[in-house]
């Protein structure tokens, strides 16, 4: 089970409204957050109500933060999101407007938060945020641990025959060129601990494209080597989007290619990235 600090949550979530405000500061702050969650999103403000709401009831109990990273949406989702932090005071808004990409998002929240665990999931309502205390709960025996339509108990929903036959494919190449152990490599739902990313990030962290799991994952075992990166995975049904659109495309697809040939070759190509690339399949 996960240990729990003493005190009313709701205190624990203003002292840090507070922290990032700049408007106080609290001796052994970082320490006292059970979870950073990482919300990477563009053109998402339609989702953003209902998804608040699930968050706020689903980690009742828990000490966390929320930080949602939005690049600059044309529909002003990162405006939207603002609108609820008198609501939500675990919720913290980022706004990039120069670095653009669902992975280099992922990091800078990453790098911002100050829980004891890292998660990230997508803003979509295709993740189930309920399952969160569950990976908490398997992070305290593991490095990763994996929310996964590929384990029991898990599914990919409605997908097509075409978008299965994708799914697959990327899953062989993610297993045969990075070496990767999941079952669902692809997932973008998944928590990690705090020191695991803070000893690979050497400041020199570049992802291509939107899979950040295998990059994280690889250069964990790169740093300490793969007996020491243990792995949990917990079964979850991938729902269909209700609204926006899925930026899965092409380019999107070339590119995660091209960072399975860099892990593995730990050879950077200079190709132009996407502009945007959130994606699942």
């Amino acid at each position: 089970m996960v240990t729990l600090p003493p005190g009313p949550l709701v205190d624990a979530n203003q002292r840090v409204h507070a922290r990032w405000n700049g408007t106080t500061n609290f001796p052994g702050e970082q320490s006292c957050l059970d979870l950073t969650l990482v919300l990477p999103t563009y053109n998402e403000r339609e989702n953003l109500p209902r998804l608040f709401g699930q968050i706020d009831h689903a980690l009742e109990g828990l000490c966390f933060e929320v930080i949602l990273v939005d690049d600059d949406s044309p529909d002003q989702t990162w405006a939207v999101a603002r609108k609820f932090q008198k609501r939500y005071p675990w919720l913290h808004v980022i706004r990039r407007r120069q670095v653009r990409g669902l992975s280099s998002a992922v990091i800078c929240g990453f790098r911002r938060g100050r829980g004891r665990i890292l998660g990230v999931m997508d803003a979509d309502l295709q993740h189930d945020v309920a399952l969160v205390p569950a990976l908490l709960e398997e992070a305290a025996h593991a490095e990763f641990a994996v929310a996964t339509r590929r384990a029991a108990g898990g599914s990919d929903g409605k997908w097509s025959r075409f978008r299965r036959l994708g799914s697959a494919i990327a899953t062989m190449l993610a297993r045969f060129l990075a070496n990767v152990p999941f079952s669902d490599p692809m997932s973008g739902f998944f928590v990690v601990r705090r020191e695991v990313f803070e000893s690979i990030d050497d400041g020199y962290l570049h992802p291509r494209g939107y899979k950040i799991l295998i990059y994280l994952y690889v250069r964990a075992v790169q740093h300490f080597g793969k007996s020491a990166i243990r792995l949990r995975e917990l079964g979850y049904q991938f729902a269909n989007r209700q609204r926006g659109r899925s930026k899965l495309n092409p380019r999107v697809m070339f590119d995660y290619f091209l960072m399975l040939i860099e892990l593995r070759f730990k050879t950077p190509f200079r190709v132009p990235r996407p502009r945007w690339s959130h994606a699942a399949f």
